[in-house]
């Protein structure tokens, strides 16, 4: 052990033991009780909780600790999301301790995390910019949730807001205590031991911040607020995501993160017992906004409605209200004493009272509505919730489909055609890159691109076509038709001759179809002087497989049927 990690663990014991000292005068009170609900709910309200990490990537207890925890928390699921690429096929949903287990992904992205919810696995890494793994996961059938979005740390919080993200996470504990590491670490080992939810949930702020960014996503697309545990049972003094090894203690544990809050999603009928069929109805229901949280450690167990009504038609958390006529909001709470009932339209309060339910006239106009319910004494700068509910959407079918639709590019004025039988290859050592003509393929005459990365030898493998030019002056995008073999990911990259470069990774099915790569959209590619390329400098086009989404030792087939320059 060095000098430095020996001193750091003196001055950390020291704190603890100062902590240790004070610890019964800064105990959490514990978490208060809530009454009856004065209405009976419309269906079973289940608990649980999301963003869990276990021995397959971060955290340290495998799926049966995990739910063993969960049970003793009484919880009813819980979503694994450990790290990875989306490749590997999940686990089969499947009830442990009487804990539905539920799989998901989390996933590196140039742009923040991304959790996965739903998707089918991949035949390739997902990998790259945010845009470019939130159209896999889309493609794959799944939702995009933006993990940790307020993270302390840069290398973690998501910056890729001009995204229509599926989801966000309002919350998320991992982020929360570690914004305030020192303060939390002894309050964590000392005062958590005794009062282990009520303490993380003295640890909890109110994330401005993200509350803003999540009002303000909503005005443009349906989008979910998750709270996220973010557990991992899992505190290492170097606080390294990667690699996962290293001295560590096992806290906060997972049941004080699953007991600290909670999830709940409203059910029309008890779960089935059938975990496939239980799992797709708990996952619809979370993408589709059809929950709220909770924070046990606060008070609990608490019960909560939000509806909304026009003309006979209701709607509840996460529907669309489309206006008939008018427009009244329903809400109801099972509060501790003096909780206040905030109801929010785009974000901002639009009415406060201590009412255990509330009926409520709003404008015809089209809005956001969603509730936060503060209790007396809460904690925090500025205080946490003690329950979020998600959002209802009046008047803004309309509004949300006409932002989904694609940004019209303008039309294509000119074509240059490119030779595509002038490319040259280019590859790392080991790996293969041919060109060849080839037959007519679906109708079509196509030139083939074989390409094979090295196997066994570190990272940095790639294998390239690279067509030489004298600038794209001019010119404001590239167009080409291809295909591959199966799905994959391959880069479209301008280059000059000093070396530096921008690209876009563009997705390859089995069949042909036009894309369009425009030069306003590529990204520099490691150290470059300029944000944009400088078209007039550019002397290659290149298009490239490497290691982003592509394993080392394997290898595929393009088939290129024309490209362009367009104007």
């Amino acid at each position: 052990m060095t000098r430095p990690i020996r001193l750091t663990i003196l001055g950390l014991l020291l704190v603890l033991a100062v902590l240790a000292a004070v610890t019964p005068w800064l105990l959490p009170p514990p978490a208060a009780a809530t009454p009856a609900p004065h209405w009976q709910p419309q269906g079973p309200i289940i608990r649980g909780a999301y963003h869990i990490h276990s021995t397959a990537s971060d955290g340290t207890g495998g799926l049966d600790e995990i739910a063993a925890a969960a049970a003793r928390a009484g919880l009813q699921f819980v979503i694994v999301t450990d790290h990875g690429d989306a490749t590997r096929v999940p686990t089969p949903p499947r009830y442990r301790f009487g804990v539905l287990c539920i799989e998901a992904v989390e996933i590196n992205t140039s742009d923040g995390h991304l959790v996965a919810l739903g998707a089918a696995p991949s035949a390739y890494p997902l990998a790259g910019t945010g845009r470019a793994v939130l159209e896999d996961v889309h493609r794959l059938g799944g939702a995009g949730v933006a993990a940790h979005p307020g993270s302390p740390r840069d290398s973690l919080k998501w910056t890729a807001w001009d995204l229509q993200l599926d989801g966000l996470e309002w919350l998320n504990a991992d982020s929360e205590w570690r914004d305030e590491l020192l303060a939390s670490l002894g309050r964590l080992l000392v005062a958590g031991a005794l009062r282990p939810a009520e303490t993380l949930a003295s640890i909890l702020d109110r994330p401005e911040a993200v509350m803003d960014r999540w009002d303000a996503a909503t005005r443009h697309a349906r989008v979910v607020g998750l709270a996220g545990a973010d557990a991992h049972a899992r505190l290492g003094f170097r606080q390294q995501t990667e690699p996962y090894e290293g001295w560590h203690v096992k806290v906060p544990s997972y049941e004080a993160s699953f007991r600290a809050f909670a999830l709940r999603v409203p059910l029309d009928a008890p779960l089935s017992g059938d975990p496939v069929r239980d799992a797709e109805n708990i996952t619809m229901r979370l993408r589709g906004g059809r929950t709220f949280t909770i924070v046990d450690g606060l008070a609990t167990p608490g019960l909560f409605e939000f509806t909304a009504t026009s003309a006979g038609r209701t709607a509840r958390m996460g529907d669309y209200l489309d206006v008939v006529g008018e427009v009244m909001l329903h809400v109801r709470m099972a509060a501790p004493q003096g909780a206040r009932m905030v109801v929010l339209k785009d974000g901002v309060s639009l009415f406060d009272t201590t009412d255990p339910e509330t009926h409520l006239g709003v404008t015809t106009e089209p809005a956001v509505y969603r509730v936060e319910i503060h209790t007396p004494g809460a904690t925090g700068h500025p205080p946490i919730p003690w329950l979020v509910s998600n959002p209802i959407y009046v008047g803004l079918r309309d509004v949300h489909e006409r932002a989904r639709a694609t940004p019209r590019r303008p039309e294509i004025r000119g074509r240059t055609a490119l030779d595509v039988g002038a490319w040259v290859s280019e590859t790392s050592s080991g790996s293969e890159s041919t060109l060849d003509a080839a037959a007519p393929a679906d109708g079509e005459m196509a030139w083939s691109w074989r390409f094979e990365l090295a196997r066994g030898v570190p990272a940095g493998q790639y294998a390239a076509l690279r067509l030489p030019l004298a600038g794209l002056e001019g010119h404001d995008r590239i167009e080409w038709r291809a295909r591959a073999d199966g799905p994959m990911r391959a880069w479209l990259q301008v280059r000059t001759p000093g070396g530096e470069r921008w690209g876009r990774t563009v997705y390859l099915g089995d069949t042909f179809r036009t894309e369009e790569v425009f030069f306003d959209e590529l990204q520099p590619i490691g150290v470059t002087s300029m944000a944009a390329p400088p078209l007039g400098a550019i002397d290659a086009v290149l298009l490239v497989v490497d290691t982003l989404n592509t394993r080392p030792g394997t290898g595929g087939r393009v088939q290129i049927a024309g490209m362009s320059l367009g104007q």
